[in-house]
């Protein structure tokens, strides 16, 4: 009875460690987790002419398999073109191609510019873990203006 008993409290104790995330098995290198990198992209946005562009919408787009488009708005730019992005990457999304971002300014007077930064791109600094390291690009940008209807 003694033996029956320490068996099924064994079993039970192995299922409990299991669902836990504990294994027997050493060594393995397996781990539960998500991996995190910080990312810092910063750069300016002006016109054709030059001008600095202010209130400028920075958006992170990602294409899923049922080909919606989520976009998240992640900063603005200030009154002198500048915008900073700081997140974790892998929060932003991606494609099959990088890491897909949309600068919108006042639609009215110029065309959204779309870019993708390849993952290639990206040096990765202080990896360990799951924590793949800082990386730190500039982007800057360049809006076109609309052009105008001419009848």
């Amino acid at each position: 009875m003694k033996e029956m008993f320490g068996r099924f409290f064994q079993m039970g104790l192995k299922m409990v460690l299991g669902i836990l995330g504990y294994s027997s098995i050493s060594g393995c290198g397996g781990m539960y987790g998500t991996p995190t990198a910080d990312f810092d992209m910063r750069g300016k946005v002006v016109n054709e002419r030059g001008e600095c562009l202010s209130e400028v919408k920075i958006n992170s787009l990602s294409m899923y398999h049922d080909s919606v488009e989520h976009v998240r708005t992640l900063t603005f730019t200030d009154e002198e073109g500048t915008y900073r992005v700081m997140k974790d990457l892998y929060s932003l999304g991606w494609g099959n191609d990088g890491y897909p971002f949309r600068f919108v300014g006042d639609t009215t007077l110029y065309e959204p510019f779309d870019t993708i930064i390849p993952e290639n791109q990206l040096h990765f600094k202080g990896a360990h873990g799951w924590y793949e390291g800082k990386t730190s690009i500039t982007v800057n940008v360049t809006l076109k203006d609309k052009k105008k209807n001419v009848e």
